[in-house]
């Protein structure tokens, strides 16, 4: 198989980017920033190598842009905050201001302390390893689905090198 580092890194960068600050509220539906990384990675891969792909090997090719995308993320939404934009308050904020009048008080008050709350290093941590988890998944289904959208060239991959891709 051809060289992907490109295309990860190119699938990264775009989920990457689309996990950052208030762009980041696309991944509010299903994690739709996740899976057009993987699709962009997927797409860049076997439009560049003319090539049909199994789904085994878009879902890893997927998962591995989806990983370099929440690295990305992770440190610019880091220094974002760092720099006073923190859009987890302005997500707390809008929720409360639109759906403020059917929220109990106590949750209210939950959400304005979490915003108003210094996170540690734990929270970080565990921030990232549940965003490793759903990353991983949502690439790996974005980069299936897109080894099956993108066949540019020579014979549909068979069952035996599907398990293999595995």
């Amino acid at each position: 198989m051809p060289d992907s580092k490109q295309s990860i890194i190119l699938g990264g960068i775009v989920t990457g980017l689309l996990g950052t600050s208030y762009l980041g509220l696309i991944n509010f539906i299903c994690c739709m920033g996740v899976l057009i990384g993987a699709v962009v990675t997927v797409w860049h891969y076997t439009d560049t190598n003319e090539l049909t792909i199994t789904g085994g090997h878009g879902a890893k090719l997927g998962v591995s842009a989806a990983l370099i995308g929440l690295a990305i993320a992770f440190v610019l939404n880091f220094i974002l905050v760092k720099m006073g934009i923190n859009h987890e308050t302005a997500i707390n904020d809008f929720i409360i201001a639109k759906l403020g009048d059917s929220m109990p008080p106590e949750q209210i008050e939950a959400m304005q302390a979490a915003g108003l709350k210094e996170k540690t290093i734990l929270d970080y941590l565990q921030a990232l390893g549940i965003g490793a988890v759903a990353y991983s998944a949502f690439g790996a289904i974005g980069g299936g689905i897109a080894s099956k959208m993108f066949k540019k060239g020579g014979d549909e991959p068979s069952i035996e090198d599907s398990i293999n891709d595995l």
